[in-house]
């Protein structure tokens, strides 16, 4: 396969879906997954000496290898086999201090193999086929990585480290199905209501993906929207709502439909709104001429108890971008 990649885009456009499609045809045996976060450290990544307590053991201390020695032992075991070291939330953690001699690995040649090698004992000593101390990055090891684009201040990426991966980017735009080439309608796409007034007669009837990419149309558009940068948006899967909730909010049976659109008002409300409020709509966006929340929204407290049951979002999302795009996408 040959892939040194780094999947990136919005919040919840399913980078980890799309990994799990690509790979669906490999072994579990073959995939080695790690979450990143601020704390994780070379030692957890690579591995690190630990006190032996094996009776009879001579020395003190054992290497324990982490997950990427994992996999490279994996890979070297069967060259003929593809192995892949999955690398979850890459930018949250410092990559640089994660990777660190390893870095030099990561450059590969025609072959698709480390130009460079690297002299460390502790993981050559853990591959039976390593004659020396010098360690490369075989054809069959492959590292796909996920990053959030809002994520990046965490810990940002030097340039030296961004090139050596591929960064393919996923759209925020619902998922095209990989055998019919066309949308799939009834992926994670639930029939949602937004309340206009205190009449719920007068909500306004939508399915969530059209909903959401009409608040990522409002979010970036420079003349009529907010005009903020497309790392504010959202994905298809920011909210993942289960099939069965799918289906029975577009059930014909009244009572199964109203038991599955208070549910899923309950998961916009405690999933999306505080990421609109903090991330989107920002302290220095509520004195903006142009804002997401209607203007008796003024606190989160405020939207949080009106969501659902009166009117919170403003009269130039509702009537310039949802209300257009009510049927953009339907079930």
């Amino acid at each position: 396969m040959h892939e040194q990649l780094i999947l990136f885009g919005a919040p919840g456009t399913g980078k980890s879906y799309e990994i799990k499609d690509r790979l669906a045809s490999y072994g579990d045996d073959k995939k080695f997954r790690v979450t990143i976060h601020p704390e994780f450290l070379y030692t957890y990544f690579v591995g690190q000496l630990l006190p032996d307590t094996t009776p009879g053991v001579a020395s003190p201390f054992t290497f324990k290898e982490g997950p990427f020695t994992q996999a490279l032992m994996e890979a070297y075991a069967d060259r003929s086999k593809e192995v892949f070291l999955i690398l979850e939330e890459l930018s949250r953690g410092n990559v640089a201090a994660i990777f660190g001699d390893v870095f030099q690995l990561l450059d590969r040649d025609s072959h698709f193999e480390s130009r460079y090698p690297i002299r460390n004992k502790n993981i050559a000593d853990k591959i039976p086929t390593l004659l020396t101390d010098e360690v490369k990055l075989p054809s069959n090891f492959n590292i796909i990585c996920t990053v959030n684009m809002n994520d990046q201040n965490v810990f940002p990426m030097d340039t030296a480290f961004k090139r050596r991966f591929n960064w393919e980017y996923i759209s925020t735009d619902p998922v095209i199905d990989r055998t019919t080439g066309v949308r799939n309608s009834h992926l994670n796409n639930p029939k949602v209501c937004i309340a206009v007034d205190t009449t719920r007669a007068r909500d306004l009837t939508t399915t969530w993906q059209s909903f959401y990419m009409a608040l990522n149309k409002f979010i970036t558009d420079k003349q009529n929207g907010m005009g903020k940068k497309e790392d504010k948006q959202v994905g298809q899967f920011f909210i993942d709502f289960n099939d069965t909730l799918v289906s029975d909010s577009h059930s014909t049976v009244a009572a199964t439909a109203s038991a599955a659109a208070d549910k899923i008002n309950r998961m916009i409300k405690n999933k999306l709104l505080i990421y609109l409020w903090q991330d989107v709509q920002g302290v220095t966006s509520m004195r903006s001429s142009v804002s997401l929340f209607d203007s008796s929204i003024n606190s989160y407290d405020d939207l949080y108890k009106k969501f659902g049951v009166d009117k919170v979002f403003s009269d130039e999302f509702i009537d310039g971008f949802l209300t257009p795009g009510l049927t953009s996408y339907p079930y």
